[in-house]
């Protein structure tokens, strides 16, 4: 899932989440908010019955209003000065023409693992600094050792975390082994399971 960050006056926020949810209507939205006392409040914008919000499980575009935790590329809606910040994406100042969603969407990104240098630094930086890198386009979002792929491996029904060379040799040797098989088609998800 694709992930953003959206600052500044409320009002403005709002403003920009009704015109990218409006202009975006074959994605799923969810809106995650930073409350008071660390909590978080989870929206989705445009999705009024409760079968909706769960047919719609998991997003496809999470945004975090005004988090400061978390790197993802930023928004910023407000109408005066902004600082700069290596992460900003574009700027909403209350004229619907100042922002292009289909743009937004495409230079989005999966949100990196938030990892330090120390933590990972498999790819020589920090996830910020990927990050930044990608929004220059200076990097790849493939260039993370953690990016999504299309293999995904769950031990006791947790998702393990892959790297892309094991996911890669992963890929290739179940590809292989069932490539030869009735019904193999690539097209097709796999899927194996072994029970204990």
């Amino acid at each position: 899932m694709k992930c953003l960050k959206v600052v500044g006056t409320d009002n403005l926020i709002d403003e920009f989440v009704a015109i990218f949810n409006d202009t975006l209507q074959s994605r799923t939205i969810c809106v995650i908010s930073a409350c008071e006392a660390g909590e978080r409040e989870v929206s989705f914008p445009g999705s009024p019955s409760a079968l909706r919000i769960m047919q719609s499980m998991p997003p496809d575009i999470v945004i975090l209003r005004n988090d400061k935790e978390l790197t993802a590329p930023v928004v910023n809606c407000s109408a005066g000065d902004i600082e700069d910040d290596p992460m900003l994406l574009a700027r909403y100042n209350g004229n619907e023409n100042s922002i292009d969603p289909e743009d937004i969407l495409a230079k989005m990104f999966d949100l990196l693992p938030q990892k330090t240098a120390e933590e990972c630094g498999r790819c020589g930086l920090d996830c910020r600094r990927l990050a930044e890198g990608i929004l220059r386009g200076e990097k790849r979002v493939e260039d993370c050792f953690y990016a999504p792929g299309d293999v995904e491996v769950k031990l006791g029904g947790r998702l393990v975390e892959l790297g892309s060379f094991p996911a890669g040799i992963i890929e290739g040797a179940v590809r292989g082994l069932v490539a030869s098989l009735k019904g193999y088609s690539e097209k097709n998800d796999i899927s194996v399971t072994i029970k204990s």
